[in-house]
């Protein structure tokens, strides 16, 4: 960093020989940008752009940094906002903003060099992709026409948008869509039958644009073009003390519990939110934006999959142990979690009460806890986890499957016991003998690897003293 400040002195005594009053700014960057642009907020039609190849600006690979001689404008006043719009090979655009001041250099490194995707007062595009099934869905794009039926116009498999009071079904007569129009601020249920694309260009939604909120349960827009945290996106609402819940599909937010209950890291474009308040506002807005552009993350990989309803519970415990934990409805998953520090925190979606239970996928195994819940949609649960000792001798869902060569097949035994466990091909051949022991009592699993064997079908059979159980396994090689 030092290097770089002097690199940023030197530079800037030198610029005074390119302007009458010279006044540089450097912006850190991060990347291989090709190109960028430079203008005044006053100047309405930028009539006067400063380019990498002008007099006194550059991008200084060596350094990371972004050089604009602002002494090159032909006028420039104390708090002028300067847009620097930089370009990179693969047609993405980056803007940051700087305030102009009297200092006779400024400088915007680390945590201050901040820069937003697109460029500033042009049009941004929203990519929309859709799940089979309930998607809780926003958009934060200014609208041509905020009909339902223009908006969705390019769903090929829509079957139902629902706001929390109103719905619209293109299959029915119109006279029974309530949902006309889209408004602003708001979050939606989108329902499709197939998987589906809808992408939305316009300009962006000005974060000046006030969001009613009711007492209790809201849906929601994300308005800001970038990912931000809950506690910044929500930081006025918390501070009034008026926030009690923020809750996506299958993760959620709770300032007041400890942070390890917390599994709605990020807010993301596109994505719709449960907003809960103790007290109505009517003015809500987001802050602007204060992290840099997104960065790739590996998400996280689940052994399951729930199945997506319009309403939720928030449940919370605590266990010893590491994994995930998955609750479910008669066999159908509902809500999926990492364990955090001991900590689970669980959307179980549902919209009436019902009783769920709960697995534990652990090293590879899946053990089911001895443990039942009754759901509370829009309410949180807390509750203990009674014990996670199998009740029953029970041959586990093979994972993956299918599978290319190897796959952990796990099962658990209510008593000790001789277990055999095989695998058998389609014509009923014994291809690999897997266990063949006496087992404690308890979860255990074991890994196959398949390497020399066909594609195609294999069943698995564990026999004990008092059960026979199969499993249809799929090698794809």
């Amino acid at each position: 960093m030092k290097k770089i400040f002097a690199l940023i002195l030197t530079l800037a005594l030198a610029a005074g020989l390119f302007a009458g009053i010279p006044h540089p700014v450097f912006v850190e960057y991060e990347g291989e940008p090709v190109s960028f642009g430079a203008y005044l907020g006053t100047d309405t039609y930028m009539e006067n752009v400063l380019w990498d190849t002008s007099v006194g600006c550059g991008i200084l690979d060596e350094y990371g940094l972004i050089m604009v001689e602002c002494g090159n404008f032909p006028v420039w006043e104390y708090a002028d906002v300067l847009f620097i719009v930089i370009e990179y090979a693969d047609y993405s655009y980056f803007w940051s903003q700087v305030i102009l001041d009297y200092d006779n250099v400024q400088a915007l490194t680390g945590e201050d060099a901040i820069w937003y995707e697109g460029v500033p007062g042009g049009e941004v595009t929203q990519e929309g992709v859709f799940a089979p099934g309930w998607n809780l869905w926003s958009y934060n794009v200014e609208l041509a026409n905020h009909a339902v039926d223009s908006v969705f116009v390019d769903l090929t498999y829509l079957t139902k948008v629902k706001s929390i009071t109103q719905s619209y079904d293109p299959a029915l007569d119109p006279n029974f869509n309530t949902l006309d129009e889209l408004l602003d601020g708001y979050g939606y249920w989108v329902q499709v039958s197939q998987e589906d694309y809808l992408t939305l260009v316009g300009t962006p939604i000005p974060l000046s644009t006030m969001i009613a909120l009711d007492e209790g349960w809201n849906l929601a827009a994300f308005l800001p073009q970038e990912s931000e945290t809950p506690e910044y996106a929500f930081d006025a609402l918390i501070q009034l003390g008026y926030l009690t819940k923020v809750k996506s599909i299958t993760q959620s937010y709770d300032p007041a519990l400890d942070p390890n209950f917390n599994t709605l890291d990020n807010l993301y474009p596109g994505s719709g939110y449960w907003v809960q308040l103790s007290t109505a506002v009517t003015d809500f807005t987001y802050p602007d934006p204060v992290i840099t552009r997104a960065m790739d993350t590996e998400a996280a990989t689940y052994i399951w999959t729930p199945v997506i309803y319009t309403n939720s519970t928030c449940a919370y415990a605590t266990i010893e142990a590491e994994g995930q934990v998955g609750a479910f409805v008669n066999d159908e998953c509902r809500a999926v979690s990492q364990i955090n520090n001991g900590c689970v925190s669980l959307v179980i979606n549902g919209t009436e009460a019902e009783t769920a239970t709960f697995k534990l996928y652990q090293n590879g195994q899946v053990t089911d806890l001895n443990t039942e819940i009754t759901t509370a949609p829009g309410e949180d649960v807390f509750f203990d986890f009674t014990s996670e000792a199998p009740v029953s001798t029970k041959l586990m869902n093979a994972y993956p499957n299918p599978f290319n060569p190897v796959t952990t097949i796990a099962y658990e035994t209510a008593e000790t016991g001789n277990v055999n466990l095989a695998v058998y091909n389609i014509k009923g051949q014994k291809v690999a003998e897997l266990v063949n022991s006496s087992q404690e009592a308890g979860p255990h699993s074991v890994v196959w690897n398949a390497a020399g064997q066909a594609s195609g079908i294999y069943f698995v059979k564990m026999q004990t003293a008092g059960t026979d159980q199969i499993q249809k396994i799929i090698l794809m090689k």
